[in-house]
């Protein structure tokens, strides 16, 4: 067995030339598979993060919010329904936080402009959704803050508001009443996103319901353990919530998320179409290789032929060849990947996305289960572009091919 593996080996090594050919196609192949790869599950597990982030694992509301029937406050939880909601979430292991919001909508009025905002009442330092840790200016939102807010940096640039400022919000309550409250600026965020910065503040949850008159609240967002376990711990409570006898939905951050859904299958066709069209181009670069270094060889197919070798003997050996050409590229290409790789994350390079305000970093993730992809799929295309040659060189015929020249 060992001698049979050494033969293809030998061969490899007699044109020398040309094998470091077919391994600089297969490693440089390799290598923008595991590029691309790199970039593309560093750029998912970075959006799904910060879509976490924003969102929490999975959130709870009514029905009525989900089909967006948001007339008359309907789907506003009561209070005990919170409370019978909280008594579910605190029973389950993996749930490690969870709190609740408020959504509102009104004018936000200063001396100079006036401008339609949203605005997210929330429980300020609560470890299941803080904002805080957004803010870049000022301060962040303290339990016992009432009329304070934070606001986004692009709005606060809109209106002209620093840290300490006051500005006037005017909204329509529950029953429909004109409703009108001041609040001064704790603090400026960023989301490097410039719609949400200058649409989206936020305020504390009690003065949210005191600006809407209610003591009901939108949705309770929670967080679990893992992200991996969200999808269960969701059905879990789901299931809980419907025995409770409680009309309420469950959806999980990536249902919630359709700037996320788009982003990833974006980068799943990105992926697939690069991953297709570099192993299309190894296939036929080493097909070329193999096939004109097989037909040099005839005259020495046709001398082990004549000795006894068997045909399927013959495509086994310049078969193995390939494999060794795969195998060995395939790994070459990984370790220069990887060596590339940490180059370009050492440089810093960025690049701004639509709607986003800096750059964010670009970075090729260099892990182990990124390679497993990129090594199988150049090594069985350079196993598939021998098939032909290997088959070809395999049934030629043993006196034309020692007549060859």
């Amino acid at each position: 067995m060992e001698l049979k593996l050494l033969i293809p080996l030998r061969n490899l090594s007699r044109n020398r030339r040309r094998t470091l050919l077919s391994l600089a196609i297969i490693a440089l192949g390799t290598m923008m598979i595991y590029a691309v790869r790199g970039y593309v599950d560093d750029s998912i597990l970075s959006y799904r993060a910060n879509t976490v982030k924003q969102f929490g694992n999975f959130q709870i509301a009514s029905p009525l919010l989900w089909a967006e029937q948001t007339e008359n406050f309907e789907y506003l939880i009561p209070p005990e329904s919170v409370a019978r909601i909280g008594a579910i979430l605190e029973e389950i292991p993996e749930v490690t936080a969870y709190t609740v919001q408020l959504g509102l909508s009104g004018l936000a009025i200063t001396e100079r402009k006036t401008k339609v905002v949203r605005a997210t009442a929330l429980e300020p330092q609560n470890p299941a959704l803080d904002y805080n840790d957004l803010v870049v200016e000022g301060s962040g939102l303290n339990p016992d803050d009432r009329a304070k807010v934070l606001i986004g940096r692009t709005l606060a640039e809109e209106l002209q508001l620093k840290p300490g400022d006051f500005f006037t919000m005017t909204t329509t309550t529950v029953d429909g009443a004109y409703n009108v409250g001041p609040l001064q600026v704790a603090g400026i965020y960023t989301l490097n996103n410039a719609i949400a910065e200058g649409q989206l503040i936020f305020v504390p949850l009690s003065y949210g319901q005191i600006l809407l008159d209610t003591t009901g609240v939108t949705k309770v967002i929670v967080t679990t353990n893992t992200i991996d376990n969200t999808e269960r711990v969701a059905a879990l409570v789901q299931r809980k919530l419907t025995e409770a006898g409680l009309d309420f939905e469950v959806r999980t951050w990536e249902q919630l998320a359709e700037f996320y859904r788009q982003i990833k299958g974006f980068f799943d066709i990105l992926f697939g179409f690069l991953t297709i069209a570099v192993s299309v181009l190894v296939f036929f670069i080493v097909l070329q290789v193999l096939t004109l270094s097989f037909l040099e060889r005839t005259r020495e197919v046709g001398t082990i032929r004549a000795i006894g070798t068997k045909r399927y003997q013959v495509f086994l050996m310049f078969f193995m060849e390939s494999v060794f050409l795969g195998v060995l590229g395939s790994l070459v290409g990984i370790v220069v990947g990887w060596l590339a790789g940490q180059g370009f994350n050492s440089v810093g390079i960025g690049w701004t996305p639509p709607g986003a305000i800096e750059p964010i970093p670009v970075q090729v993730r260099l892990g182990l289960q990124n390679a497993i992809a990129p090594l199988v799929i150049s090594t069985v295309a350079t196993m598939l572009s021998a098939l032909y040659p290997a088959l070809h060189s395999a049934r030629l015929n043993v006196v034309e091919a020692l007549a060859s020249k």
